[in-house]
């Protein structure tokens, strides 16, 4: 066995405010959420990494989703979705939140936010190398074919690579909430590339997350190459089929703005991009996997 340590940005955003935990929810309301939570954790890594549902009726029903990096196994998303969801600690401090981190994302909401596309993204990049122009150019290049081609995968999810000869390799991988359309999985794609031109620019490393969709880019094989052992759901253990809700006229987004700081390592600095109220906590994931 390898203990592999993977150091997580985790951001912990509150789409509306906040007065003391449990202030603001019926105790209704907060069953509902922690039934939501539960049924989300235990169903996302059986199906491919993604799951959406909603729980209870009228003023105390809750809608939420999560999803996990394509790339990584089932139980390492098990583990990203625990540590995700502990941040909530008993009860939701509102009735929409988020938390976004590098292996997974979770969204819940009092008002039905499936196929809508949020635009928050929370940016991250290396400071450990800078790509010449002609090799971001390429980078570039391979980022925006993945963020035409992605929306037409099943999975919504797609992985790449560019051999640039003596300056090596470089790997991308996009992906999309499942729940959103293509049309709409194609514009979030295009809006993080945006953000990479504007705020991360020829970094070797970086990547941009959100909870409709992400991008990762790196000059290391081993988290972003196409051959990496992608999630696998356990036939055995698929849970019921999941509701159908129909996709409302919208929830508070977020737009520009922005906040940067530096993660203990002193590798990486994040920027994020909205307008929202978040708390940066710092997490150190400590997965198992397989040697």
């Amino acid at each position: 066995m390898v203990r592999v340590v993977l150091l997580t940005l985790l951001f912990l955003i509150t789409l509306d405010s906040c007065h003391g935990k449990c202030s603001n929810v019926s105790s209704s309301f907060n069953t509902n959420f922690r039934t939501l939570l539960d049924l989300l954790t235990k169903n996302a890594p059986f199906r491919n990494g993604f799951y959406e549902t909603s729980v209870g009726n009228k003023s105390d029903q809750v809608y939420g989703v999560v999803q996990c990096k394509a790339n990584i196994s089932s139980s390492n998303c098990a583990n990203c979705l625990k540590s995700n969801t502990e941040s909530f600690d008993g009860c939701p401090e509102g009735r929409s939140m988020a938390t976004i981190s590098t292996f997974c994302t979770l969204k819940f909401s009092d008002e039905n936010f499936f196929g809508v596309w949020d635009n928050f993204s929370s940016a991250s990049f290396g400071h450990n190398g800078l790509d010449n122009p002609s090799v971001f150019s390429k980078g570039y290049l391979m980022m925006q074919d993945l963020a035409s081609t992605v929306p037409d995968q099943p999975l919504m999810y797609q992985a790449t690579d560019v051999n640039l000869g003596e300056d090596g390799k470089r790997y991308g991988l996009a992906q999309c909430s499942r729940d959103l359309s293509k049309l709409n999985c194609q514009n979030c794609l295009e809006d993080r590339l945006e953000n990479y031109r504007s705020y991360v620019e020829n970094r070797t490393g970086w990547e941009i997350l959100g909870i409709s969709c992400s991008m990762w880019y790196s000059n290391v094989s081993d988290a972003y190459s196409p051959g990496v052992t992608a999630l696998t759901p356990s036939e055995s253990h698929v849970p019921s089929a999941i509701p159908t809700v129909t996709s409302p006229s919208g929830i508070p987004t977020v737009t520009s703005g922005g906040h940067k700081s530096h993660g203990r390592s002193g590798i990486w600095g994040s920027i994020s991009i909205g307008t929202s109220i978040f708390i940066a906590l710092l997490a150190i994931q400590v997965f198992e996997m397989l040697s």
